[in-house]
């Protein structure tokens, strides 16, 4: 999301959110100053709740120890924790009862982290599955329950492929206690650094507007690549923290909007492309967006949008755009806001490539029309090329999106002549080499038509069996060798 949500004068709601809070009350008084500011509405993911909680890290290993940070009000509170093994089902792997747990309340714990005491501590098996987990936190007297997210992920690669999940930006969505990279209630002005040890009220699997953060569709893609491919599954910080991890495989994948990138990311990126020949699958939407820096080993994210300078540093926040090196020139296409928050089907625009190969389409064809959650699977987001584009980058489907949107969820309509593409993702497709390119599905949205819409899937089963080089997921050797060439 690149634009500021409206402001309000959070002083007008000062008695009625005082009275609501109840037992939160010192806290809210935080939130709320005595002189009218400027600052963005408190909304009820910014607030403590009488049970959460959060993990000292959002990427664990076989036989790490998994340690979670509970705060809990109340008595006779159950922990259950899942792992997500498909879309909407979930694996259950243990379970824990606990009573009233306090923690103290830390005043900058938006951008420094809560710093509460361990709750829980659950050890991972040897070999346990790649994926997404949670904790779901419930107590029967309480309407709400509250859900901590995690990854897991190999010691070392066992794939070709690998999926790069955006941790990065599930920081920046995070507003619990106050602040995000896009709301700010305790000041004017927008934070410059968010903490990762706190509880996120962003990430959900059942979105329902633009300010939270949509792990099914997220989870989707790694669930696909990992039943087709053997994937593996690391946080996007793996650029910058382990290199040297990901040249080890053939195919990278970029998963659903990983916006916030750091220059040492960003330059493990581009070299793991361009130098060491890998592919890369963007299969996401406004990618590669913001420059920001990692700190405190990876639990806390700065991010300078006024264009100040970053922490100890003689540079100024920008947009990777703004610099020598724009993504356009690595990914294809790049974001911009026309048609925010549109959904629509793909049209096709290149029938004859390669990748459309087993499709049946012909020029002017829809496709997606219906993805994991029922909407267009190009939305969101979305990505287009521009005049710095690589010159042998082709466009092979461009989203039917109207430019501007009516409401949060916009849908498309067939016959309105609105939705005419002006705000439409484009599925961008860069050939490197002969054993390299770079795919951009153009839509944040897009991820949720992998294995649910048959064209769209095709499209990625044909550039992994070129690039893949893998035998796993029924692309056999010989298959491979005979797969199509050329542009």
């Amino acid at each position: 999301m690149t634009y500021r949500r409206g402001t309000r004068l959070l002083q007008q709601l000062r008695p009625l959110l005082l009275k609501a809070i109840g037992p939160s009350k010192h806290f809210l008084r935080l939130l709320l100053p005595k002189k009218p500011v400027p600052i963005a509405l408190v909304t009820p993911d910014m607030l403590p709740q009488p049970l959460e909680g959060y993990t000292g890290k959002h990427f664990y290993q076989p036989g790490d120890t998994v340690q979670f940070h509970l705060k809990a009000e109340l008595p006779h509170n159950h922990l259950r924790l899942q792992r997500s093994v498909a879309d909407q089902e979930w694996e259950e792997i243990a379970e824990y009862v606990f009573g009233v747990i306090s923690q103290k309340e830390a005043l900058n714990e938006t951008q420094e982290g809560c710093h509460w005491t361990i709750g829980w501590q659950y050890v991972l098996p040897p070999t346990p599955p790649n994926g997404y987990y949670r904790a779901v936190l419930s107590n029967q007297a309480l309407e709400k329950s509250a859900e901590i997210h995690f990854l897991v992920g190999a010691s070392s690669p066992t794939s070709q492929v690998v999926v790069l999940a955006p941790v990065s930006t599930w920081l920046a969505y995070n507003a619990y206690g106050g602040q995000s990279f896009y709301r700010n209630a305790l000041g004017e002005g927008e934070a410059s650094f968010l903490s990762a040890l706190r509880p996120n009220t962003a990430l959900t699997y059942a979105c329902t507007h633009p300010l939270q953060h949509n792990l099914r569709i997220e989870a989707n893609i790694f669930h696909w690549f990992s039943r087709h491919y053997r994937a593996d599954l690391y946080p996007d910080y793996y650029l910058e923290q382990k290199p040297e991890v990901l040249q080890q495989y053939q195919v990278i994948v970029l998963a659903y909007h990983a916006e916030y990138f750091s220059e040492r990311m960003y330059t493990a990126l581009r070299d793991l492309v361009w130098n060491q020949q890998k592919s890369l699958v963007a299969l996401g939407g406004n990618q590669v967006y913001w420059q920001v820096r990692w700190h405190q080993n990876f639990t806390q994210l700065e991010c300078r949008k006024s264009g100040s300078f970053f922490q100890n540093e003689a540079k100024r926040g920008s947009l990777w755009r703004h610099t020598p090196h724009p993504e356009v020139q690595l990914l294809g296409a790049q974001f911009s806001e026309s048609g925010m928050n549109t959904y629509a089907p793909y049209q096709v625009m290149l029938p004859q490539h390669w990748l459309l190969a087993g499709t049946g389409l012909k020029a002017g064809d829809m496709f997606g029309e219906h993805g994991l959650d029922n909407l267009p699977i190009c939305g969101d987001e979305t990505d287009k090329t521009t005049w710095s584009s690589p010159s042998h980058t082709v466009v092979l489907a461009k989203g039917l999106n109207k430019a501007q949107a009516e409401n949060l969820i916009d849908r498309y309509t067939e016959h309105d002549p609105a939705w005419n593409g002006a705000g439409g993702g484009e599925i961008t497709f860069t050939e490197l080499s002969a054993q390299h390119a770079v795919l951009n599905t153009g839509s944040i949205q897009s991820g949720s038509g992998l294995g649910t819409d048959n064209v769209f899937t095709k499209i990625l089963e044909n550039f992994m069996q070129r690039y893949a080089r893998t035998s796993s997921g029924g692309t056999t050797g010989a298959e491979t060798v005979a797969a199509p060439s050329g542009g």
